[in-house]
C-alpha cells in the first residue's frame, strides 16, 4: 500500500473516531496522533506511533509533539501538567518524571481536561506530602480519559499517593479503561483514590500497594463497571476500600491488608475471589453497603484472633444476599460473622470450606441469615469452639447440610442461644453428612426457636463427644418436631430435652435409623408428640424425669428396638400416653411416675416393668404376644385397671402396691394358652370399705394362674377376714396357692391347708414389739450391771492394798461382763507395792459408750450404741468399804421392723469386805450391791410404710452377792469367784398408736404389763500379772448363768387377747482384759475392755478410767 492510501485510511479512522469516540480501538501505534479530535489537523502522512517515536529518538530534544501529543523517554524533574482536550501523553521506559517538591505531583491532568490515552511505562514519582499522578482536583471538575495504562512505575512507595483521580457530583472524572501491569506504589495515603469519578473497566496484573494505607480506596460518588484484579493489591490498611457502586469485582490474584477488602457503602453487584486474599486483622469487611453476590473459589485468609475479627464480616446494617463458597475461608476468629447487618443465602459446595477459631460462622445478637446450604463431599464448616453459632434474638430461615456435607465445633457444632430463631426447617442428609459437637452438643438450642423441624436422613450423622447428640435447652423450642430416618442415619448421643425446652411435635426414629443413645426428657421438659420407633430403627433408652412431660404415646414396631423407658418425672402427666411394644426385642420399662395410658406388649419379645416408689400404670397392662413378661409393682405403688393376659405370653408377677381391677372386676385376667406366675402379692386393706383388696383372678385360663407366695398387709387389717381364703384370693385353683404369710415381723402368721381350704392365723408375741422391749431391757440391764460392778470395785478397792494384796481380790471379783474394767486387778499391788495406805475416800467421774448387737427382729441382728456417764463415791471405814453411784444412759437400737430408744436413770449401793485369809495366805472375800433405775421408752413398730409408737416407762432393780478367793505366786494372782444375783423389772402396759399411715391391726394393739423376777450365778476366773511398777494386766474369762430363763407376756390385737413366753438365753459368756498404768499415788489410769456374747447377740465395751484417791 502506498502512503496515500494509507493517509486516507488513517483519516477516515480518524473521522470515524470524532463521530462515535467509543467505537474506536487504540493500539499503542497510534496513540501518538489521536489525541483530540477537536484539535486533529490531517496531514497527507501521519507518522504511526513507533515512527514518530524513532524520528524522536534521531533528534537530540528529549520530546516530541504531533500536534498536542507528547511522548517522554528520558529522566525530568518537574511535573508535567496536562490541560484542555485532546492532549496524549505516553511516558516510554527510559523517561521517568520524579519530583523532589513535597507537594508537587510527576503528572497532574487538569480538571475539564479530556484525553484518549494516558500510558506509563517509565518511572514517576511525585512529593511525598501528594500523588505522583493528579487526575483533576479535590472538589473540582473530574478529568476525561479513554485508557490509563500503567506498564511502568508511579509511586515507588515514595509519594504519599499513587494515583488520584477527582470530581464532583455534577462533573466526575471519567476513565473508560484503567489498567495497570506495573507497579503502583505509595507511602502513607492509597495508591489508587477514586472519588466521584466512572470507571469502566479496572484491570490489574500488576502490583498495587500502599506502606501505610489502603491499596485502593473506591470512595462516594463512583462507580466501577469491571473490577478484576490478577495481580496483587496490597495495603497497610486495606486493599481495597470501597465506598462506592461497583458492578463487577473480581481476584484471581492477591488481595491483601489489614482487611484485603472493606466496604463503607455502596453496591457490589458481584464480588468473585479466585485467588487469595489475606487479612491481617478481618477478611472481607463489609461496614456498610450491600454485595448482592459473593461467590469465593479461591482463598480468604484471616489472622487476628479478636472476637470482632473474621473472614467475612458485616457490620453497621451491611447485607451479603448471597455467598456461595466452593474455596476456603479460614480466620483465626470467626470464618463468617454478621454483628451489624444481614446475609441472605450462604451456600458452601463443592469442597467449599469455613474454618473459625471460635465458630466457622456466627450471627450476632439480632442479626439475620437467611437460607445456609453445605453440599458436597469436602464441603465443610469447622469451628474450635463452634461450627455455627446462632447468638440471643438472630434470625435465620433453613439451614441444609447434604451429599456428605461436614457442620463441627469442638463445643458444638450448631448453636442457638436466647431467643435465636430459625423459622424454617434444618434438614441434614446424605452419607458422610456430619454435625459433629465435642464436649456441648451436636445441636444446641439454647432458649432458641426452632420452628421448623430437625430431619437427619440418608446417612447423615449427629454426633457430639459428650454424648448431646441434640440438645434442646432452658426454655429452648423445636416446634416441628425432629425425625431421624433411613439406613445408615445415625445419632451418636441423645436427644436431650432439658429444663423449660419443648419440642412440639412428634419423635420419629424411622427407616432403619440408629441413635446410639436415649431421649432423655428433664427438669419441665415438654414433648407435646408421640415417640416413634419403627422400620427396624433403634435407640438406647427414653427417659423421662424431673418434672417432664411426654404428652403422647410411645410406640416400638416390628423389627425396632426400644432397649428401656424410665419414668421418674413428678409431673402429674409424666407420660400420658400409652407405651406399646410391637417388637421383638426386650423391653425394660421402670416407671416411678405417672404413666396415662397402658402398657402393652404385642409381639416376641420379652418385656420386664417395674412399677415403684409411688408410680401410677393408669392403663393397666396387657401382654398379648408371645414373649415372657416380668411385672413388679412396688409398696406404695399403683396399676389400675388390672393386668391381661393373652395369646402365649408367659407373665410372672410380684405385687407390694396396688393393682385395680378390670372392666369385668378382675384383677388378674389370663385368656391365653400361656401361664401366669405370682411371686409374690400383697394383699392390703381398703382405706374406704376397711375390707381386704381381694385378688381376682379370672379369664379362660385362670387355672394356669399359679399363686407361690401372698402375703396380707397388717396395717388396718380385720383380723376376722383371714378366717377365709376367699377374702385374699378368689378364682384361683387352690391347689396353686403356695405360701400364705403377713408383712410384720412374725407375731401373726397364717397357714393355709389346700386341701380343706381352711386358713388359720397364729400369734407369736416373742416375735412382737413386746418381745423385741423386752430382749433389749434384758441386754441392756445385765450390761449395765457388770459394768457398775466393775467401775465401783475399781474405786472401792484401793483402800486395803497397803497393808495387804488381799485387795486384789476385788478386782478378782468385780469383772463378769462387758463394762468389767481390768484397773480392778491392780489396786492392791499399786497401792503395797509403791504408796502409802493412808486413802480414805475415792472419786470418780467417768463418760462411757458402748456398742452392742441385740436380736431385736428375730433372726435379725441389730446394733446400737449407747452413751452415758457414772459419778461413784467409795469410803474405807472399820466394817468395810461402802460405795454409791448414780448415772445417766441413752441407747438407741434399730432393726426391720422395730425401732427402741431409751433413756435410762440408775443409783445403788455397793460393799466391800475381806472375811478372812487361810494358813497359805490366801484372802477369802465378799461383796454385795443393791440398785435400782428408771428407764423411758420409746418404741417404734413399723409395717410397710407405716408406723406406730408406744412411750411406756420401765422400772429395774435387783440384788447381788459373790464370794472369791486369791491366790498369789510371785507376781501372779489368780482369783476365782461365784455369785448370786436378782434381776426384777416392771414395764407399764402400752398401746402403740399409729403416727404414719397406720401400722396396726384394726382395732389396735396393746400389750398388758409386765413382770421380770430373774435369778442368776455367775462363776470366773481372773488373772492378774504385775509386769513392773507402773505396769499391771489383767484377764478375766467368766460365765453367767439363768436359773429360771422364761418370762410370760400379754398382748391384745384387735379383739383377741394372746399370751406367750419369751426365752432368755440360758448362758452368757464375758471376757474382760485390762491395761494399768498408775501415775501417782491419788491417780492411776486404765485402759480396759469387755465383751459379752449369748445367742441373741453381743455387746463390745472399751473405755478409759481415771481414779482420784485423798
Amino acid at each position: 500500500m502506498n502512503k496515500t492510501a494509507l493517509t486516507k485510511t488513517y483519516t477516515k479512522d480518524i473521522q470515524n473516531f470524532c463521530l462515535n469516540s467509543k467505537k474506536i480501538v487504540l493500539s499503542l501505534a497510534t496513540i501518538s496522533f489521536s489525541a483530540s479530535c477537536t484539535h486533529a489537523t490531517l496531514t497527507p502522512e501521519i507518522e504511526t506511533y513507533e515512527e514518530a517515536n524513532r524520528h524522536t529518538k534521531a533528534r537530540s530534544s528529549v520530546r516530541s509533539k504531533s500536534s498536542n501529543n507528547e511522548t517522554i523517554n528520558n529522566s525530568q524533574t518537574s511535573t508535567k501538567t496536562i490541560s484542555g482536550t485532546g492532549n496524549t501523553l505516553v511516558i516510554e521506559s527510559g523517561g521517568a518524571i520524579t519530583i523532589s517538591n513535597g507537594s508537587q505531583q510527576a503528572v497532574n491532568f487538569q480538571p475539564n481536561f479530556s484525553t484518549s490515552t494516558f500510558l506509563n511505562k517509565g518511572t514517576l514519582i511525585g512529593g511525598n506530602n501528594t500523588a505522583s499522578v493528579q487526575l483533576g482536583a479535590d472538589r473540582n471538575n473530574g478529568v476525561t480519559i479513554e485508557t490509563f495504562d500503567n506498564q511502568g512505575i508511579i509511586g515507588n512507595g515514595s509519594s504519599k499517593f499513587g494515583v488520584t483521580v477527582w470530581g464532583k457530583d455534577n462533573s466526575k472524572s471519567t476513565i473508560n479503561n484503567f489498567s495497570n501491569s506495573g507497579t503502583i506504589h505509595s507511602n502513607a495515603g492509597e495508591s489508587i483514590y477514586f472519588g466521584n469519578a466512572n470507571i469502566s473497566s479496572f484491570a490489574n496484573s500488576g502490583t498495587i500497594k500502599s506502606k501505610q494505607g489502603a491499596g485502593v480506596n473506591i470512595s462516594q460518588g463512583t462507580s466501577i463497571g469491571n473490577f478484576n484484579n490478577t495481580g496483587t493489591i496490597e495495603g497497610k490498611k486495606d486493599g481495597i476500600q470501597i465506598n462506592a457502586n461497583v458492578k463487577t469485582l473480581k481476584n484471581t490474584g492477591t488481595i491483601q491488608g489489614s482487611a484485603p477488602i472493606r466496604s463503607l457503602g455502596g453496591t457490589i453487584e458481584t464480588l468473585i475471589n479466585e485467588g487469595t486474599m489475606k487479612g491481617e486483622s478481618i477478611g472481607i469487611y463489609m461496614s456498610g453497603g450491600l454485595v448482592k453476590t459473593l461467590t469465593n473459589s479461591g482463598t480468604i485468609n484471616q489472622n487476628n484472633s479478636a472476637t470482632w475479627a473474621a473472614g467475612i464480616k458485616l457490620q453497621n446494617n451491611s447485607t451479603i444476599e448471597n455467598i456461595i463458597n466452593t474455596g476456603s475461608i479460614h480466620s483465626n476468629a470467626f470464618g463468617i460473622s454478621v454483628t451489624g447487618g444481614k446475609f441472605g443465602t450462604l451456600t458452601i459446595k463443592d469442597g467449599g470450606q469455613v474454618y473459625g477459631k471460635y465458630s466457622a460462622i456466627g450471627v450476632g445478637r439480632s442479626q439475620t441469615l437467611g437460607d445456609l446450604y453445605i453440599d458436597g463431599s469436602s464441603s465443610k464448616i469447622y469451628g474450635e469452639e463452634n461450627g455455627i453459632v446462632l447468638d440471643a434474638n438472630s434470625r435465620t430461615q433453613k439451614i441444609e447440610l447434604k451429599n456428605g456435607g461436614i457442620i463441627k465445633g469442638k463445643i458444638h457444632g450448631i448453636r442457638l442461644d436466647n431467643g435465636a430463631s430459625l423459622s424454617g426447617e434444618m434438614i441434614l442428609s446424605g452419607e458422610g453428612s456430619r454435625v459433629e459437637g465435642g464436649s456441648g452438643a451436636g445441636i444446641l438450642n439454647r432458649s432458641g426457636k426452632i420452628e421448623g423441624s430437625i430431619t437427619i436422613k440418608d446417612g447423615a450423622t449427629v454426633t457430639a463427644t459428650s454424648n448431646h447428640a441434640i440438645a434442646n435447652y432452658r426454655s429452648g423450642s423445636i416446634t416441628g418436631g425432629i425425625t431421624v430416618s433411613g439406613k445408615n442415619t445415625k445419632l451418636q448421643g441423645n436427644i436431650s430435652n432439658i429444663g423449660n425446652a419443648s419440642i412440639g411435635s412428634d419423635i420419629k426414629i424411622e427407616g432403619g435409623a440408629k441413635v446410639e443413645g436415649g431421649l432423655v426428657n428433664q427438669g419441665n421438659g415438654s414433648i407435646s408428640g408421640s415417640v416413634q420407633v419403627s422400620g427396624g430403627s433403634s435407640i438406647d433408652s427414653i427417659t423421662n424425669e424431673g418434672n417432664g412431660v411426654i404428652s403422647g404415646s410411645i410406640t416400638v414396631d416390628k423389627n425396632s428396638k426400644l432397649d428401656s423407658i424410665t419414668n421418674t418425672s413428678t409431673s402429674s402427666t409424666g407420660i400420658s400416653g400409652s407405651i406399646t411394644n410391637n417388637s421383638d426385642n426386650k423391653l425394660e420399662i421402670s416407671n416411678s411416675g405417672n404413666i396415662g395410658g397402658k402398657i402393652e406388649s404385642t409381639g416376641s419379645a420379652d418385656m420386664v416393668i417395674s412399677n415403684s416408689n409411688g408410680g401410677t400404670i393408669s392403663g393397666g397392662i396387657s401382654s398379648s404376644g408371645s414373649g415372657s413378661t416380668s411385672i413388679s409393682n412396688s409398696q406404695g405403688s399403683t396399676i389400675n385397671n388390672g393386668i391381661t393376659v393373652s395369646g402365649s405370653a408367659q407373665v410372672e408377677i410380684s405385687n407390694q402396691g396396688s393393682v385395680g381391677k378390670d372392666k369385668n372386676g378382675n384383677t388378674v385376667t389370663n385368656n391365653g394358652s400361656g401361664s401366669v406366675g405370682i411371686k409374690d402379692w400383697l394383699v392390703s386393706t381398703d382405706k374406704n370399705t376397711g375390707k381386704l383388696n381381694t385378688v381376682v383372678i379370672g379369664g379362660s385360663g385362670k387355672d394356669n394362674v399359679k399363686v407361690e407366695n401372698i402375703t396380707v398387709d397388717q396395717s388396718n387389717v380385720d383380723l376376722e377376714e383371714l378366717n377365709d381364703i376367699n377374702n385374699i384370693i378368689s378364682g384361683v385353683n387352690q391347689n396353686n396357692i403356695g405360701n400364705i404369710g403377713t408383712n410384720g415381723s412374725g407375731e401373726i402368721s397364717l397357714s393355709f391347708d389346700p386341701i380343706t381350704g381352711k386358713l388359720t392365723t397364729d400369734f407369736n408375741l416373742n416375735a412382737s414389739i413386746s418381745g423385741a422391749t423386752f430382749r433389749s431391757l434384758i441386754s441392756t440391764t445385765s450390761r449395765r450391771s457388770t459394768f457398775i460392778d466393775n467401775v465401783m470395785g475399781n474405786s472401792m478397792q484401793s483402800f486395803v492394798l497397803a497393808s495387804s494384796s488381799k485387795s486384789q481380790s476385788i478386782a478378782m471379783s468385780e469383772k463378769g461382763n462387758l463394762y468389767a474394767d481390768a484397773s480392778d486387778y491392780i489396786k492392791s499391788d499399786l497401792n503395797n507395792g509403791s504408796y502409802g495406805s493412808n486413802k480414805e475416800h475415792s472419786l470418780f467421774i467417768l463418760p462411757y459408750t458402748s456398742s452392742q448387737n441385740v436380736e431385736l427382729s428375730l433372726n435379725e441382728e441389730s446394733k446400737g450404741h449407747t452413751k452415758g456417764t457414772i459419778i461413784g463415791y467409795s469410803t474405807l471405814k472399820d466394817s468395810g468399804i461402802y460405795g454409791v453411784y448414780a448415772g445417766y444412759e441413752d441407747t438407741k437400737m434399730g432393726s426391720t421392723y422395730f425401732d427402741i430408744n431409751n433413756r435410762t436413770y440408775y443409783a445403788g449401793l455397793k460393799y466391800f469386805n475381806t472375811l478372812f485369809t487361810t494358813e497359805k495366805g490366801q484372802e477369802v472375800y465378799i461383796k454385795a450391791q443393791g440398785k435400782a433405775a428408771l428407764i423411758k421408752n420409746d418404741l417404734t413398730e413399723k409395717i410397710g410404710n407405716n408406723e406406730a409408737k408406744a412411750e411406756p416407762n420401765s422400772y429395774a432393780y435387783g440384788v447381788n452377792t459373790a464370794l472369791g478367793m486369791n491366790f498369789i505366786s510371785n507376781k501372779d494372782i489368780f482369783s476365782p469367784e461365784i455369785g448370786l444375783a436378782y434381776e426384777g423389772g416392771y414395764t407399764e402396759a402400752f398401746s402403740m398408736k399409729d403416727t404414719i399411715g397406720q401400722a396396726t391391726v384394726k382395732g389396735g394393739e396393746r400389750t398388758y404389763a409386765n413382770y421380770l423376777n430373774l435369778f442368776s450365778t455367775k462363776t470366773s476366773l481372773t488373772w492378774f500379772r504385775d509386769w513392773l511398777p507402773n505396769l499391771k494386766t489383767s484377764v478375766e474369762l467368766g460365765a453367767k448363768f439363768n436359773i429360771n430363763p422364761k418370762v410370760e407376756a400379754e398382748a391384745r390385737f384387735g379383739n383377741i387377747k394372746v399370751s406367750d413366753e419369751f426365752d432368755l438365753p440360758r448362758v452368757q459368756k464375758f471376757v474382760s482384759t485390762s491395761f494399768i498404768v498408775p501415775v501417782n499415788e491419788a491417780f492411776y489410769f486404765s485402759l480396759n475392755y469387755n465383751g459379752m456374747f449369748d445367742k441373741d447377740g453381743n455387746t463390745h465395751t472399751g473405755f478409759a478410767q481415771f481414779n482420784y484417791l485423798w
